[in-house]
């Protein structure tokens, strides 16, 4: 039986066609303001005036207001470049009187003055939803989930943001998995902590409604202690951890990671590993994994090493599925998109150090974007976008395909012939964004995110 990795697809080789690498609107440095808006499936009541990106890009933070009120115009200037790890430059654009076409910011949340909600546990009720935790799947190979606790609650301007827990013990305490903390990188600075006490605790944050048809949804995210991929210690873990149920008997402590932003078929909440990797779009993620089964550009050439990678994948549709694994990875690395099915990183990040990243959709195309200080070849910016049609991203249709799509697939998986097709024509796939960790099988630390923007174009 294949092994099935929180982050691996099966290799083989593939087209590269239909793929471009180009600089997002606005860049990670640029200037915005707030408006109030009502786009697609996320209405808004925010306003305010115009402000810069936050460090690491510099610039201060944008304001967020009450309802009715009217935005300022478009900045005049770009701002500066995306700056330091730490936050030491990057310009913020200055602020116009005008309204033209531009982004335009629909909610941020910084955490300065944040009050996270302290939701109840409930009893996990295991909805059955192929492969859910208690799905047709896994019940076929004789898996009984644990019990297990839920806790969910919406925060942020409007409750735009939810978060969701999961445990195994109803007496675990809710801030330990997350909490608003200080910056660790020092200062007044305040950020939101997610943390894995145990390997079976998961976490997300999400939206709480889907996103609407154009939008770039940013963040800082950083000083992630989830493992380190070397031989010489327990990867994060405290030792003798297994992927049970679902996986029965695997080491997890090969394997340790979290999801840096990624954008998902279905409303993102905590399940076991399998269930995530058949709802993932795009995904920029790491999964420290001792042996390696990946490879990392070290600026020069390949590398095996599962040492602090930093994935930017998206889910080729088109590839051989595994039921384990679900489709193959399309990587982008070394300034291109990989062959699918090659499993390869663009770099490996560095702990106690912030990033910056960033997906934007336009149309049928995905942008992702990432910047900060890496391990190899120190201050980088990698922007990748992908033709999500023409290479058939995962489920990236947002409307019912037509039946002649090269992209619909109307075969079963093999496990669940009573399940609908993997890919129909007449089914829509909304996009939700998710970022912390949602294995509940799988990794064990914490990470820090912050600044967490949803900006949509106004025309």
């Amino acid at each position: 039986m294949a092994r099935s990795h929180p982050c691996a697809g099966a290799r083989r080789t593939g087209d590269q066609g239909g793929v471009s690498s180009r600089t997002m609107n606005g860049g990670l440095g640029a200037a915005t303001v707030v408006v109030g808006l009502v786009v697609g499936p996320l209405a808004v009541i925010g306003c305010g005036g115009g402000g810069g990106q936050r460090e690491p890009d510099g610039g201060g933070a944008g304001t967020t207001g009450v309802a009715g009120g009217t935005g300022g115009g478009m900045p005049t200037g770009g701002g500066g470049a995306a700056g330091t790890a730490t936050g030491a430059a990057g310009g913020a654009g200055t602020g116009g009187g005008g309204s033209g076409a531009g982004w335009r910011v629909m909610f941020e949340e910084t955490f300065d003055t944040t009050v996270l909600p302290t939701p109840a546990w409930a009893a996990d009720t295991f909805p059955d939803t192929g492969f859910s935790d208690n799905g047709a799947f896994f019940r076929g190979r004789g898996v009984t989930p644990p019990p297990a606790y839920r806790a969910s609650a919406p925060f942020g301007q409007s409750g735009w943001l939810t978060v969701e827990s999961y445990s195994r013990a109803q007496t675990t305490n809710i801030a330990s998995l997350f909490s608003v903390a200080a910056d660790p990188a020092g200062g007044a600075n305040k950020v939101l902590r997610i943390a894995s006490p145990a390997h079976t605790d998961a976490t997300i944050v999400r939206p709480t409604q889907a996103l609407p048809d154009r939008y770039r949804v940013s963040l800082r995210v950083g000083y992630a202690d989830f493992g380190d991929g070397l031989a010489s210690g327990n990867n994060g873990y405290d030792g003798g951890e297994t992927a049970d149920p679902w996986l029965d008997g695997e080491d997890a402590t090969v394997e340790n990671g979290f999801y840096w932003l990624t954008i998902l078929d279905t409303v993102p909440r905590p399940h076991n590993n399998v269930y995530i990797h058949h709802h993932r779009k795009v995904v920029m993620d790491s999964d420290n994994n001792v042996p390696p089964w990946m490879e990392i550009w070290n600026g020069t050439r390949f590398i095996d090493s599962g040492e602090m990678p930093l994935m930017m994948i998206a889910i080729d549709g088109r590839g051989d599925v595994s039921e384990l694994n679900g489709k193959p990875f399309v990587s982008y690395a070394n300034n291109t998109w990989q062959p699918s099915g090659a499993i390869r990183a663009v770099n490996s990040y560095r702990p106690m150090t912030w990033y910056r990243a960033a997906i934007e959709r336009n149309g049928d195309q995905f942008t992702l974007e990432v910047a900060g200080n890496f391990r190899y070849g120190g201050m980088q910016t990698y922007t990748a976008t992908i033709d999500a049609a023409g290479r058939c991203v995962w489920h990236y249709n947002r409307q019912p395909l037509a039946a002649a799509s090269p992209c619909v697939d109307t075969a079963r998986y093999p496990s669940l012939p009573g399940e609908p097709p993997q890919w129909p024509a007449d089914v829509a796939w909304p996009d939700y964004f998710m970022f912390g960790d949602p294995h509940n099988n799988f990794y064990e630390g914490e990470v820090y995110y912050d600044d967490v923007r949803l900006e949509v174009w106004q025309p």
